[in-house]
């Protein structure tokens, strides 16, 4: 089994050779993996960066795709297609793996048949060295952190493998179809969804989706991404995408998704009274808000980039 590492990129250059540079001294044998690196229209020195990380490691097997469609999931997309091996792991450009990453992937997917698609932890990395104020477990998910523990077992209900650190076999894509082009990223603050949009179609379908504490990427967060103006922005990308993606499946979802939503602002009211008691203000306020502009998104009709 060997497996083929996707790489979508978009001006990402301040981070994409370090991302690049932890894929040498995997422990898994170069010839048996390929990195594919996904251009998505980007204007920065993406390519020169790629073409002299091939240039340097003769040894790896690393494909340079331009992908001129906008979009992450056109991007990931053109990265299934240009694929060649059995698995395939998406890993985003401003994270890199452990050195076991690879191999302890292949080992995992060679001890399971039934597994079709598995996630790892995501630890950010953070530009200041340290948390937000306002970071706490209910909203990891605005800086991808994933952590459900040392032991493998499938993912906790509704939750998923999230975009930086995810892998399937190929076959999924042959049975339950690819990322969805109405969803997903266009350029750097944008829609959501696409990754949900897919476990759910695999998990509709019985597929076993699993957790796997020993597949670690480390995440770089930009100081920009911790801003509110950010913040706001992509819950309302989260409230938008989640709008489209129920409306296409059927009325009845959308429903019981805003009555989740609706429920969930209410709740966060009572985790926000916790936080108030200890103190910890900030956390209070962005637990909130997070749930009140994924709402007031899920209303927006229109989305500006």
């Amino acid at each position: 089994m060997k497996i083929s590492v996707v790489i979508c990129t978009y001006n990402r250059e301040k981070f994409l050779k370090p991302a690049l540079d932890s894929y040498k001294n995997q422990t898994l044998q170069p010839e048996e993996f390929e990195i594919v690196v996904v251009d998505n229209n980007s204007t920065d020195n993406t390519k020169v960066i790629v073409q002299k990380f091939i240039e340097e490691n003769p040894l790896l097997d690393v494909r340079y795709v331009f992908e001129e469609r906008q979009g992450l999931s056109y991007a990931r997309n053109r990265g299934i297609q240009e694929a060649k091996y059995e698995v395939i792991t998406f890993v985003d450009d401003d994270a890199e793996v452990e050195k076991d990453f690879l191999k302890n992937l292949k080992t995992y997917f060679e001890s399971d048949e039934k597994v079709m698609a598995v996630g790892g932890k995501v630890e950010p990395v953070f530009a200041s060295g340290k948390e937000p104020a306002w970071l706490s477990p209910y909203l990891w998910g605005l800086v991808t952190k994933i952590d459900y523990g040392n032991k493998v077992k499938p993912f906790p209900a509704n939750k998923y493998p999230v975009g930086c650190n995810m892998s399937f076999r190929r076959e999924v894509f042959q049975k339950f179809g690819k990322f969805d082009t109405e969803l997903g990223r266009i350029g750097r603050v944008g829609l959501a969804s696409e990754e949900k949009d897919l476990f759910r179609r695999l998990k509709s379908g019985g597929a076993k989706i699993m957790y796997l504490p020993d597949i670690t990427v480390h995440h770089h967060i930009d100081d920009y991404r911790l801003e509110k103006s950010y913040i706001i922005k992509l819950c309302y990308g989260i409230g938008i995408s989640e709008r489209i993606r129920t409306r296409k499946i059927n009325v009845i979802e959308y429903f019981k998704k805003f009555i989740e939503y609706i429920f969930k602002l209410l709740a966060s009211f009572l985790i926000a009274a916790g936080y108030i008691l200890k103190g910890e203000f900030e956390k209070a306020k962005y637990v909130v808000l997070f749930r009140y502009y994924i709402l007031k998104g899920f209303f927006k009709m229109d989305y500006e980039q």
